[in-house]
């Protein structure tokens, strides 16, 4: 529930949620985000297409978030403000696509920035592939001297199917979907470190069809604080996200088998991280399966160093 007064909106404000008043719904979770929230919703604004609404979701912040929000929407109408008390991001993505009035929702964190050409790209690929669901596209990775490095390089992707989705989360900042995926899901699963990944998975379980845009139409702010440089806490939600969707069912021989390559790729992988972290991360992730931490001294030392050779991660 949005707390009383929380919605600071445009004059059309009493449409009904899910009414649509622009093509694109781009939702931004926020909290704490003061340094970074005004390059990103800059980057919005300077978007070369114009029929999208921006939907900010002020996640509890303790600093000046909900005030850098508000004076953007004071500015332009398209931007819209809801604040409420701390519940992480999947709280404040379903508290922003369910406000959300565009045919399709675009994710952005507070941290990332969209490209010039973003929504005029997404809305030209959309319109000629109308079977497609979900919406992604290459980006850049923005490092903190703020040089750039392209996610996919040339060959690096095949295809992004779901079996191939199973075995990692891609890229997805910025990604679009239909605003109705949304309800067929069910949302975003609050509690869960990934809920980006838990949700492509869901939604493609159900048929979702996912389609790849190879232009890069994004940055993705890297650092040391943000919650996916914690290798821990990302190996284990993986775990957790995978053993939920298999234990869901409906799902095919060949994609239950993915999952368990999935899981096992990715206790691997983690025996290759170097420090103490890594390699309690590597026993926590064996318990969660149910299996002897004493497996990690199992793991051959050939194997690691195929693994540091493997762009996936895989021998």
């Amino acid at each position: 529930m949005l707390l009383s007064g929380d919605v600071l909106s445009r004059s059309d404000s009493n449409l009904e949620p899910g009414e649509r008043v622009a093509k694109f719904s781009i939702v931004v979770p926020a909290y704490n985000a003061e340094a970074t929230l005004p390059e990103t919703l800059d980057a919005v604004l300077a978007q070369r297409y114009d029929d999208w609404e921006c939907v900010v979701v002020d996640d509890g912040s303790s600093d000046c978030t909900l005030a850098v929000a508000r004076e953007y929407a004071s500015k332009d109408a398209r931007v819209r403000v809801l604040t409420q008390s701390n519940r992480g991001t999947a709280g404040a993505y379903n508290t922003g696509v369910t406000e959300a009035r565009g045919d399709w929702v675009v994710l952005c964190s507070a941290d990332d920035l969209l490209l010039p050409d973003h929504l005029s790209t997404l809305s030209q690929f959309v319109d000629t592939h109308s079977a497609c669901d979900v919406l992604s596209s290459n980006g850049y990775f923005l490092l903190p001297d703020d040089s750039r490095e392209l996610v996919y390089r040339p060959g690096d992707l095949d295809d992004l199917s779901f079996i191939r989705v199973i075995g990692g989360c891609f890229y997805s900042v910025g990604a679009t979907y239909r605003r109705s995926l949304f309800e067929m899901v069910g949302g975003y699963r609050v509690g869960i470190f990934g809920e980006d990944y838990d949700f492509w998975l869901r939604a493609m379980s159900l048929g979702a069809r996912h389609c790849y845009v190879p232009l890069p139409l994004s940055l993705h702010r890297l650092s040391a604080t943000q919650k996916s440089s914690d290798a821990e806490a990302v190996l284990i939600s993986d775990i957790r996200i995978l053993r939920d969707l298999e234990s869901s069912g409906g799902l095919s021989r060949r994609e239950r088998a993915a999952i368990h390559d999935s899981i096992l790729s990715r206790r691997v992988r983690a025996a290759r991280l170097d420090g103490p972290s890594a390699k309690r991360a590597v026993r926590v992730a064996l318990v969660y399966l149910g299996q002897p931490a004493s497996l990690f001294r199992a793991i051959p030392r050939s194997l690691r160093r195929r693994l540091q050779h493997s762009p996936q991660g895989r021998p």
